[in-house]
């Protein structure tokens, strides 16, 4: 791994652990202090996590974490069902009427990661690859490249949802969801992420959210 890569994986797991809030300022010359590295060391860590969409880079205005307002959520949500009720359909099409292994497998490490509470990061990131492998079942190149490219805005999309969400009951929640796909169809996915939607969309209504 080299130095950018690792001063990426150490900001990618405060930010997703929610250590870094978003709007949080992440500046070049304190990050290069901190982690004894120069700062266009620093600088490429930011590009890359730009480029994941989990930072935002602007010009003579530096870096900061991320943050996602009402129009973000909307559009995220949208195309994720657009994406992922199609994605569930395919592998449904192209696996019998069952989901693949693969998303059994998932949806048990998502399980696993809530059961350790070794971090909402590492919740985050299960939950997105048991998502992410409903849509690769589909076995659709283009479909599963353009959900690959969300993958740094929801997890995003998590951490700011996190004060509304009930990591003890994600995994049940998850588990349900996975048996409703293969008993009900590719819809089951709709109303699972209108809900998550709405709840972060409430948030933002909230004294603490505007604070």
């Amino acid at each position: 791994m080299t130095a950018p890569e690792a001063l990426a994986a150490v900001l990618r797991r405060r930010i997703l652990d929610g250590e870094l809030a978003a709007g949080t300022p992440l500046r070049e010359q304190h990050l290069a202090a901190e982690h004894d590295l120069a700062r266009h060391t620093v600088r490429a860590a930011l590009r890359a996590l730009a480029t994941e969409g989990l930072v935002r880079v602007e010009a003579n205005r530096g870096a900061r974490v991320a943050a996602l307002d009402g129009a973000d959520v909307r559009a995220l949500g949208e195309l994720r069902i657009a994406l992922e009720v199609e994605g569930a359909r395919l592998a449904l099409a192209r696996h019998g009427g069952r989901l693949p292994a693969a998303v059994h497998a998932a949806c048990a490490d998502l399980a696993r990661a809530c059961a350790a509470a070794a971090g909402f990061g590492a919740v985050a990131e299960a939950h997105d690859a048991l998502h992410h492998a409903i849509v690769a079942a589909s076995q659709s190149a283009r479909i599963v490249a353009a959900h690959r490219a969300l993958s740094g805005e929801l997890r995003l999309f998590l951490v700011q949802l996190r004060p509304a969400w009930d990591v003890r009951g994600l995994a049940d929640e998850h588990a349900a969801l996975v048996a409703a796909i293969e008993r009900d169809g590719p819809d089951a996915l709709r109303p699972h992420v209108e809900a998550s939607t709405r709840a972060l969309l409430a948030s933002f209504a909230t004294p603490a959210a505007r604070a």
